[in-house]
C-alpha cells in the first residue's frame, strides 16, 4: 500500500514537469522552518513557565537593592527572560534600561528568525504554480501545433502539467500559511509578556535606586 502510494506520488510529480522541483524545494524549506520554529517556541515557553517563580524572586530582590543575589539567581535559571534580567543587572552601571531593551530586542529577533523565509515560501509557491500553468499551456499548444486538432489526446500531458503545478503550489502555500499565522500570534503574545516583565523589573530597579539611607540618630 505504501509502495503503491509512493509510486503514484512520483508519477504525479513527474507529470507536473520541471516546475515541480522548485515547488518541492519550497515545501521542504517551509516544512523545515515550521518544525524548527515550533520547537523554538516550545522551548522558550517551557523554560519561562518552569522558572516563572524565579522571575518573581529576581524582581523582588532587585526592588530591595540586592543586586548580587538577584544576579546570581538570574544566572542560575535557564530561562530567556532570566537571561535578560541577568544581562541588565550585570551591566546596570552602564545603563540598566538600555541593556534591558537591547537584550529584549535580541530575544524577540531570535523568536522571529525564519519568518521572512516562511513568508517568501507562502508568496512564491503559488506563483510557481502559475508558472507551471503557463508552461503547461504552452506545451499544450505546441503539441496541438505539431499533431493538429485531429489528435487532441497528445495535449493532455500539458493540461495535466498545468493543473498539477497549480494544485501543488497552492497546497504548499496553504500548508505554510496556517503555521505562519500561528507563529505571528505567538510572537505577539510573547512580546507583550516580555514587555510587562521588563517593565516590572525596571520599576523595581528604579525604586531601589531612589531609596535613601536613613541618617543615624545622634545620641
Amino acid at each position: 500500500m505504501i509502495v503503491q502510494t509512493l509510486d503514484n506520488a512520483i508519477q504525479i510529480f513527474q507529470r507536473g514537469g520541471p516546475v515541480m522541483w522548485p515547488i518541492l524545494f519550497c515545501s521542504l524549506l517551509g516544512f523545515t522552518i515550521v518544525c524548527e520554529r515550533q520547537f523554538a517556541f516550545w522551548k522558550y515557553n517551557f523554560a519561562n513557565y518552569f522558572f516563572c517563580s524565579k522571575q518573581r524572586q529576581i524582581i523582588a530582590l532587585t526592588r530591595e537593592g540586592k543586586y548580587s543575589e538577584a544576579l546570581a539567581l538570574a544566572k542560575s535559571a535557564e530561562s530567556p527572560i532570566c537571561t535578560i534580567f541577568a544581562q541588565a543587572l550585570e551591566y546596570r552601571e552602564a545603563g540598566f534600561s538600555a541593556t534591558l531593551e537591547a537584550t529584549s530586542q535580541q530575544t524577540i529577533d531570535r523568536l522571529r528568525r525564519g519568518f521572512s523565509i516562511l513568508d517568501t515560501v507562502i508568496t512564491v509557491a503559488p506563483m510557481l504554480g502559475i508558472l507551471g500553468t503557463v508552461t503547461g499551456i504552452i506545451n499544450t499548444f505546441n503539441v496541438l501545433s505539431a499533431a493538429g486538432i485531429e489528435n487532441p489526446t497528445g495535449a493532455t500531458a500539458g493540461i495535466a502539467e498545468a493543473l498539477i503545478t497549480t494544485a501543488a503550489g497552492l497546497i504548499v502555500s496553504i500548508g505554510c500559511l496556517f503555521p505562519f499565522n500561528f507563529f505571528v500570534a505567538q510572537l505577539k503574545r510573547r512580546t507583550h509578556e516580555l514587555e510587562q516583565l521588563t517593565h516590572q523589573i525596571e520599576i523595581a530597579y528604579n525604586t531601589s535606586t531612589q531609596k535613601k539611607p536613613v541618617p543615624p540618630v545622634a545620641l
